[in-house]
């Protein structure tokens, strides 16, 4: 199959991207391929909201920076730090041209909301679930649009090159029937997300195993500070470590208290800004609270609050809370640490572009300079959008031919497979997911993440002699990706001890 232009991801990166490109040229055929069946991705759970100073007269431009850089252990690209923050108040107003809607006070300014790091209050929202109604919103349009075609439940395996070792498509998996294609295209942008099912607790859907920074890595394109995973301080707990939700900071921001297992606060002896410290602090703070008492969780307690504002503002929240037999007004709120967001990934400048030739990375999977060392919260939203209108931007001036007037169809190739159990492979995962919770729950000295990375290279060497590359299934596909990131991972904290 040929395109103009392909995407590999369907969150708000690429498909933010995919309807620049489209308004920009609309000559373009563009093809968006989704490894999730339909209505997936890590946008979709983002709870908090989108970072922006819409509110001149109470915030700054100045104060959201410097909010970022503090977040970040200062070691964000403050360029591109100013470059994101300036350009949010035109990043939001295309979200809303697109449809979507964010919550209002009754005189018609936003409501905005407070999370951890930021010193105002500047988080625009759509109640807390404002993930959903931005990929919902964008969904439609991606469907409505005629330059646009979405392939879902298909799998990106490898970056393709041509003969002058430029990036030139991908190879795929078409995961109902089993089929393998090609689809090549002058550009490809890949926004396949975060990492989060390396590791044993994760607030990421099924979809994020790594694939497409595994593919890169195998292409060749330069990391940047891989070691840099950020954790949620609260995922709602479960003791089976099977699919669980997250319970939004801006929760916190509303004034809930994290308590230990004996119902009493312990933030103010961390940070003095209590259960409002950046998502780092209250990490570790937890992490220790959890060591010392050899404990598995920590609450979240909102009984102090008032219920009825606490149930219409978190809806989402409390519904999931009552399905696990919790009143969240009335009962405390087990939470956990969870792998959120990945800050490191592939290294690209401001537009976008990595040092392969003709390869973007959009969203999570990149490395902007945003970050720095730990994410400020619903700052992501916003880099996705913005660096999705600087690629769209870049590429519309790269592309002077066009080379498919319409889209061709899907070409099935052959490929030598082997079927193999996947109950075997399955406790590879439990064993990686285990080494890379030690990760964030050890101290980072040289000792112990050597320990980790021999443990890990064990595994990958065990497991490339038991399950040959050139398989059909999914689940060793993944977990082939999910240990090649992980080494890379280990191998940049040790590089930084």
């Amino acid at each position: 199959m040929k395109t103009d232009i392909l995407i590999i991801g369907s969150g708000l990166a690429g498909m933010a991207t995919a309807l620049y490109l489209a308004e920009l040229r609309p000559e373009l055929q563009i093809v968006i391929v989704s490894k999730a069946k339909k209505d997936e991705s890590n946008t979709k759970y983002a709870q908090g909201g989108i970072a922006g100073v819409v509110e001149t007269k109470i915030d700054s431009f100045e104060q959201h920076i410097e909010d970022t850089m503090k977040a970040g252990h200062y070691l964000s690209n403050r360029e591109i730090v100013e470059l994101v923050v300036k350009s949010a108040p035109d990043g939001i107003k295309d979200l809303e041209r697109w449809g979507v809607n964010f919550d209002y006070e009754k005189e018609g300014t936003y409501e905005l909301g407070l999370e951890g790091g930021h010193s105002k209050h500047r988080i625009l929202h759509h109640k807390d679930s404002t993930g959903k109604e931005i990929y919902d919103k964008l969904n439609k349009q991606v469907q409505q649009n005629a330059s646009i075609q979405l392939i879902n439940n298909c799998t990106a395996l490898e970056l393709n090159k041509n003969q002058q070792n430029q990036i030139e498509g991908a190879l795929f998996l078409d995961l109902e029937s089993n089929q393998f294609f090609n689809i090549s295209a002058p550009r490809t942008i890949l926004a396949s997300g975060g990492i989060g099912r390396i590791f044993g607790h994760t607030s990421n859907p099924e979809v994020a195993t790594a694939d497409g920074l595994a593919m890169a890595i195998r292409a060749g394109a330069e990391l940047s500070n891989m070691h840099f995973v950020q954790f949620h301080p609260t995922l709602f707990y479960k003791a089976s470590k099977e699919k669980s939700f997250l319970i939004s900071e801006a929760l916190r921001g509303f004034g809930a208290y994290l308590v230990n297992q004996d119902a009493k606060r312990f933030m103010q002896n961390y940070d003095e800004r209590a259960e409002l410290s950046p998502r780092d602090i209250v990490c570790g703070a937890i992490f220790k609270e959890l060591e010392h008492r050899n404990e598995s969780n920590v609450f979240l307690d909102c009984r102090h609050l008032n219920p009825t504002d606490t149930k219409n503002k978190f809806p989402f929240i409390a519904k999931k809370c009552e399905e696990e037999g919790l009143n969240i007004n009335k009962d405390l709120i087990p939470v956990v640490p969870a792998a959120h967001y990945h800050c490191g990934g592939i290294a690209v400048n401001q537009y976008g572009q990595s040092n392969l030739e003709n390869l973007y990375a959009i969203g999570e999977i990149a490395e902007t300079g945003l970050h720095g060392k730990n994410r400020l919260a619903s700052n992501s939203l916003l880099e996705a959008v913005v660096f999705a209108k600087k690629a769209a931007l870049k590429i519309i001036k790269e592309i002077q031919v066009i080379e498919s007037k319409k889209h061709s169809e899907i070409e099935f190739i052959e490929l030598s497979t082997k079927v193999h159990s996947n109950i075997k492979a399955e406790e590879y995962l439990a064993a990686l997911q285990s080494e890379m919770q030690k990760l964030i729950t050890v101290s980072r000295d040289k000792s112990s993440l050597c320990q980790i990375q021999n443990q890990i290279v064990s595994l990958q060497e065990n497991f490339e002699n038991n399950f040959p590359i050139t398989t059909s299934s999914l689940k060793l596909m993944e977990i082939s990706n999910m240990l090649l990131v992980a080494e890379k991972i280990v191998n940049s904290a040790i590089n930084d001890v």
